[in-house]
């Protein structure tokens, strides 16, 4: 059984670098501590595992055969493996039951790059693991929860950049990885797949292709499409043929805190499934599956499209961008998109168009080619046709089946309304945007990905409304440095979130930050994250969750804790 999607059961101790409080106390207002008189004994632990039959795994840090330490010794040549993909996102990292992938949140407490005497600690990793194969181990681990006051946190697959499912002092749910077909529900009529919580985006796209259908997903296939992926939101290269992964939810499966297993639609339990629905992940109940949306598949063009200032000059070059992103709605509205990266002197965009044969690509490429050529600007352009979704993916999101493998920690995102391109002044503004953001080589190239949704049929759910008007979802490639000091990876940490978020926020008014996507010390997350939605969210958060066990870093309800400097969670 894979151990993909979890809640954890466990002591973390606080990230480096990270906001504080005052120190509490072990008052009852508090979750338990380790050495707590409250915390479980060990006797209590292997209870819990036998009432949940055998699935509750102690951590032990992958990065612990660097280290001589409690978990080990060390191992030369098992280490030496582990640096070559410590900073991917592959599986052989992101399944590890207690490890967190953000190198940030890894708080240098038990990686592969300090020295091999310095001690291996469980840092803001668990000290336990609940592999979830039923409703029956949710059940148990949140009762365990409960009896002892310790705090509980679902991961997914561990992308995670807010640091969401780092757990100091808490406990977490694992649900099972399964892919079915099944009957979609009543009020819907088409194709669906069922997917278990611990299922990734590659998993899940062989299911859709094995049966002749493409389904919404990630840019990087080893997301969880079932966790904060989808309850976030979702931004796929499908969006503008088929909406959000949210829009193509049809129905969750769920424990809720109090035990019940439910199942949530636009007609059952209707308020968990609108807040499910992009509310976040985390933070309403324990999902076990989820049921969306198959699309049938067919041809699907492309194209590698790049160009530079190698010959016009930076100025020219720069004023391509703009006319790139101008042109850009038209594009979209025909169900296409773009996903580009922009650097300071070049920008390369792979072009994603549904149903279009060879024809229809060199059409729909015509007025960008056009533009590029009336600026003396000679494009790379590589126009072909895949035979379906799936060879499209990897032709250029491969190789098949994990994908690319970059993960960047300090993450900041905006999503840029369609209205700030579409006007010439607001264009230029944006356009300084992304000159300003590219001159900061440590935060360089700047991503994008390009949607329109505002015309996509979806039941109500809760998705800001900001991505109804956005047309770009954009994020600085913050990069991580092991040579650094974790001064400085700090320092780096605080001007994301301090320089480039303000400055992004200040140029795209009406925007948002994407919650999936946003640097964990950004202030005004109610608004930027959940809108209009916040007081709506709050009360279904209320209903199912009424004592708060569920506690996710911004996520809703949030500020009614405060976690102080040891990692204790205590009522505000």
């Amino acid at each position: 059984m894979s151990t993909k999607s979890l809640v954890f059961l466990g002591l973390i101790s606080t990230a480096f670098g990270l906001a504080t409080s005052t120190s509490h106390s072990n008052l009852p207002s508090c979750r338990a501590l380790p050495g707590d008189a409250a915390w479980p004994k060990s006797h209590e632990w292997a209870k819990l595992n036998k009432t949940i039959n055998g699935n509750l795994i102690a951590t032990i840090p992958e990065a612990s055969v660097c280290h001589e330490s409690s978990f080990g010794t060390f191992d030369s040549s098992a280490c030496a493996q582990l640096k070559t993909t410590w900073d991917v996102a592959l599986p052989s990292h992101i399944s590890a039951p207690g490890d967190v992938l953000s190198q940030y949140f890894q708080n240098y407490t038990c990686v592969p790059f300090t020295n091999v005497s310095q001690n291996c600690e469980l840092g803001n990793f668990p000290n336990y693991v609940v592999n979830v194969t039923g409703v029956n181990d949710v059940r148990g681990a949140i009762a365990f929860a409960k009896k002892y006051n310790i705090r509980i946190v679902i991961k997914n697959t561990g992308h995670d950049p807010p640091g969401e499912a780092a757990c100091p002092s808490g406990h977490t749910i694992s649900s099972p990885p399964s892919t079915s077909l099944p009957t979609a529900p009543p009020y819907y009529k088409g194709p669906a797949a069922k997917l278990g919580a611990g299922i990734e985006g590659w998993e899940a796209y062989g299911l859709a292709n094995s049966t002749g259908h493409r389904m919404v997903g990630g840019t990087c296939p080893t997301v969880g499409v079932v966790g904060g992926y989808t309850q976030g939101g979702g931004h796929s290269i499908l969006s503008s043929s088929y909406g959000t992964s949210a829009d193509n939810v049809l129905e969750w499966e769920v424990v809720t805190v109090d035990g019940q297993h439910l199942i949530a639609t636009p007609n059952q339990n209707s308020d968990l499934y609108w807040a499910l629905s992009g509310g976040g992940g985390g933070t309403f109940a324990v999902v076990l599956s989820m049921t969306a949306r198959l699309h049938t598949d067919s041809i699907v063009g492309g194209t590698l499209l790049s160009f530079n200032d190698s010959i016009v000059g930076n100025a020219a070059y720069w004023e391509a961008v703009g006319v790139f992103h101008a042109l850009l709605p038209d594009f979209l509205d025909g169900g296409n998109s773009f996903t580009y990266s922009v650097e300071k002197n070049s920008l390369s965009a792979y072009g994603t168009m549904p149903g279009a044969n060879l024809t229809e690509v060199n059409r729909l490429l015509k007025p960008f080619l056009a533009d590029l050529a009336h600026r003396n600007i000679t494009p790379y352009n590589t126009p072909q046709v895949s035979p379906n979704y799936y060879t499209h993916f990897y032709t250029y999101l491969g190789p098949a089946p994990y994908g690319y493998d970059a993960f960047y920690p300090f993450t900041n995102s905006r999503i840029i309304p369609r209205s700030l391109v579409a006007n010439s002044t607001t264009n230029a503004v944006v356009t300084d945007l992304f000159r300003n953001i590219t001159l900061v080589e440590a935060f360089s190239p700047f991503y994008c990905d390009s949607f329109t949704v505002a015309t996509q049929s979806h039941p109500d759910n809760s998705l800001h409304l900001a991505w109804r008007d956005g047309m770009l979802l954009c994020a600085p490639a913050g990069s991580w440095d092991w040579n650094a000091t974790p001064e400085e990876m700090t320092a780096r940490d605080e001007y994301a979130a301090k320089t480039l978020q303000p400055m992004m926020d200040k140029a795209t008014p009406g925007g948002m930050v994407y919650l999936n996507e946003a640097n964990h010390l950004y202030a005004d997350w109610k608004e930027s994250f959940y809108g209009n939605k916040y007081e709506r969210l709050l009360s279904v958060k209320n209903k199912y969750d009424p004592q708060q066990l569920l506690y996710v870093k911004t996520g809703v309800g949030s500020d009614r804790w405060d976690e102080d400097g040891n990692g204790r969670l205590c009522r505000v």
